[in-house]
């Protein structure tokens, strides 16, 4: 199957059809992402609160393994989560992804949501609530996060970031502050 991509700003190439991972069922995640290279897909989109990069990670390997692909020939994308958004974390979320996924390097890493979580401790919550119900935000300006992810590209965890569910003004403020211009906008 012949994929179109298109070139980034980086150089690097990006498939336009990727096997999204999300609400993956636990225990069929290796098995979809193994057929999936088998059909002739090269992009993996996946995150960290999806719940399952351990699960593409082992897909990936198989398939390494097996010789079927090299690393260079896949794109591997991921996100980082709204909990990690504090400066101080970013690199720690990177890391956490490319181990889960048994890589070096992320070809593309977004910025999930525009919003920041309270941050994660141990025993934290992904998904932090009040009493009420709410989710309990924090105060950690997108474009902090922006920053460090480009220190994450500087160091070679990371080959391109972007950006998701940002709307146009959000866009335009990483943008304004960005020395590494975002390579795509996924919206879901």
């Amino acid at each position: 199957m012949a994929v179109p991509s298109v070139q980034l700003p980086s150089g690097v190439k990006m498939p336009v059809l990727g096997l999204g991972t999300w609400k993956s069922k636990p225990g069929e995640v290796t098995e979809a992402v193994k057929a999936a290279i088998d059909a002739g897909y090269r992009h993996i989109d996946c995150a960290h609160v999806y719940g399952n990069e351990n699960e593409v990670g082992a897909g990936l390997k198989a398939k390494f393994d097996e010789g079927v692909v090299k690393r260079e020939d896949m794109f591997i994308t991921s996100k980082i989560w709204n909990v990690f958004h504090h400066p101080d974390d970013v690199e720690g979320a990177v890391r956490k992804s490319l181990t889960s996924l048994g890589l070096d390097y992320l070809d593309l890493y977004l910025i999930h949501w525009p919003m920041a979580y309270k941050r994660f401790k141990d025993g934290g919550e992904m998904f932090p609530k009040d009493a009420d119900g709410k989710f309990i935000r924090e105060e950690i300006p997108f474009t902090d996060t922006w920053k460090a992810l480009e220190a994450c590209v500087e160091s070679g965890l990371l080959r391109n970031i972007g950006l998701s569910n940002f709307n146009s003004k959000q866009i335009q403020a990483v943008i304004d502050v960005a020395k590494v211009k975002p390579a795509v906008l996924q919206v879901c």
